[in-house]
């Protein structure tokens, strides 16, 4: 579907459907709610079209609305768990497991830095489509990439340097 001044969807949507979906469950840990809100933005991308081909940064557009809807839906499931502990229900949604230090510690960022790592380095997005993503400027993507990345080779040097074997100093 193209009317002729944008880029056709299909095409589109084949290319960045996988990343945006693998960058929503990088955030959240989430398969079902990243696919959830990958949906909903490109089904909201596709209902716009022919004014979202023509934007700069449809990427961009379409990844704000998905963090949207993913912020909106991880609200709603947390809510849910809530009603159900207080029920003493057992919770049928299992999240992911993360095994690996790196993911753990971009989890313990802020959001803002969380979300601008995962759009960076698993979504491949250049900072000005970021900005667009975050509703941000682009020195505040940069911003928060840097800091992030400080954060994140502290907390890893950190931990590092727990794990390490100790070693025998010679006198």
């Amino acid at each position: 579907m193209d009317d002729g001044g944008g880029i056709e969807f299909e095409g589109w949507y084949r290319r960045e459907h996988p990343r945006l979906i693998g960058s929503l469950a990088a955030l959240s840990g989430r398969d079902d709610l990243a696919a959830e809100a990958a949906d909903e933005a490109f089904a909201r991308a596709l209902a716009r079209w022919p004014r979202v081909s023509k934007m700069a940064s449809p990427g961009g557009w379409t990844y704000r609305v998905a963090l949207n809807e993913l912020r909106r839906r991880m609200r709603r499931s947390s809510t849910e768990r809530q009603a159900l502990d207080r029920l003493d229900a057992p919770v049928d949604v299992e999240d992911r497991p993360i095994d690996d230090d790196v993911w753990r510690a971009v989890r313990a960022l802020p959001d803002r830095q969380r979300t601008a790592i995962v759009l960076r380095y698993v979504a491949d997005l250049p900072e000005v489509d970021i900005a667009e993503a975050m509703h941000v400027s682009r020195g505040t993507v940069a911003s928060n990439l840097s800091d992030a990345r400080r954060s994140l080779a502290r907390y890893l040097g950190d931990h590092d340097a727990d794990r390490a074997e100790p070693t025998e100093v010679s006198p």
